[in-house]
Formats: C-alpha cells, structure tokens, sequence
C-alpha cells in the first residue's frame, strides 16, 4: 500500500514538474529568447557572449548601449560609471574613454576600468557596434564587443554582447565564470526593460 501511494507521489510530482515546465516554458519563449555561450580564447579565459531580441529600434537601443555614463543604471551589477572624453562625429564613428566600477561580492573589492571603445553607425544597414579595450584598470585584460542589427524591418534590434576579463585579483576561475554566467541574461534583460519604459 505504501508503495503505491509512493507511485502516485512520484507520478504527482512528476505531472507537477512537466506542467511547471510548460507554463515556464511559454513565458520565456512570449519573452524572447537570450542565448548565451561562451567562446574559447588561446592562453586565459574565455569570452562570454549573449545574444537577444529587444522590442525596439536599434537607435532605441543604442542610445543605452552607447552611453556609458549611464551604465550605473541601464547595466548590471555596475557600481560606478562616467564618461571622460568623446571625439569625432556620432553620425558615422567616434570614440569614447569611460570608467566603469564592477560590483564584486563580498570579501573582494569592486574593479574599476578605463576603456577605449570605438563606435560606429552604419546608416545604409541601420547597425550599430561598440567595441571597447582596456586603457588601465584592475584587471588584466577587459575587452568586448556590443553589437546591434535591425530585425523585423527595424522595429526590432538583435543584440550581441561579448566580454572577455580576467582581473588582477586572485578570483577563482568558477567565481568569475558563475557570475558571468548569471550576469548575461541580465544583460539583454535590463535593455529589455529600459527600451519598454516610456521617455
């Protein structure tokens, strides 16, 4: 008897599960997808990448992306940010040096970065990219990629964001990769909710 009520437990719980599944399911796929991975690179640690549909228009998106003064509040766990110096025309490409404070987790300090990133607008193809690399910092290397394409006849913006850090401090390798991991998503996540908010 107790065998079979155990069974049924079992058999509950598992049509319990299934139908959670479905219902999680759904509501990430009326969401959007993010994908994310990681890619390999020769001799240090590897760049993580995440790649997402935000329901706005890449000029939307990359008045975001593009100002990174604003980071402290449009991207995640960052504790700090100011822009220090802007040159050439914004129409086609220019160039930006920005200090940025990463939150780190507590017993380690936050890491701070100078950058150069490089920007460029394609008007003919409506995309967009940042590509940014370290000037000096707390990090031995801190390099990346934003990268926006118009999708849906440009009432949509794919969004592709690559970085590649390794710090100077002594973080474990399983540190720094589980908490890039949990940031990616939150990545795209976060334009996702600014491009919604009115303006």
């Amino acid at each position: 008897m107790r065998q079979v009520r155990r069974m049924t437990l079992q058999r509950w719980i598992a049509a319990g599960a299934l139908l959670a599944a479905g219902v999680i399911g759904r509501a990430a796929a009326a969401a959007g997808e993010i994908k994310t991975w990681t890619e390999r690179e020769t001799g240090g640690a590897p760049t993580y990448c995440a790649e997402g549909v935000i329901d706005a228009p890449p000029a939307e998106v990359w008045k975001l992306v593009s100002k990174c003064a604003d980071y402290v509040k449009n991207m995640p766990s960052i504790s700090a940010s100011k822009e220090l110096s802007r040159e050439g025309d914004e129409s086609t490409k220019f160039t930006t040096v920005c200090e940025v404070t990463a939150d780190v987790p507590f017993p380690f300090s936050d890491l701070t970065s100078v950058s150069r990133a490089t920007l460029t607008v394609d008007a003919k193809s409506g995309n967009y990219a940042r590509e940014w690399t370290l000037i000096r910092g707390d990090y031995e290397v801190n390099d990346g990629s934003w990268h926006l394409v118009p999708v849906d006849g440009g009432a949509k913006t794919k969004v592709t964001y690559r970085i590649h850090i390794k710090p100077k401090l002594p973080l474990p390798d399983n540190m720094i990769r589980s908490t890039q991991e949990a940031r990616l998503p939150q990545v795209i996540q976060l334009l996702r909710d600014r491009t919604a908010q009115p303006r």
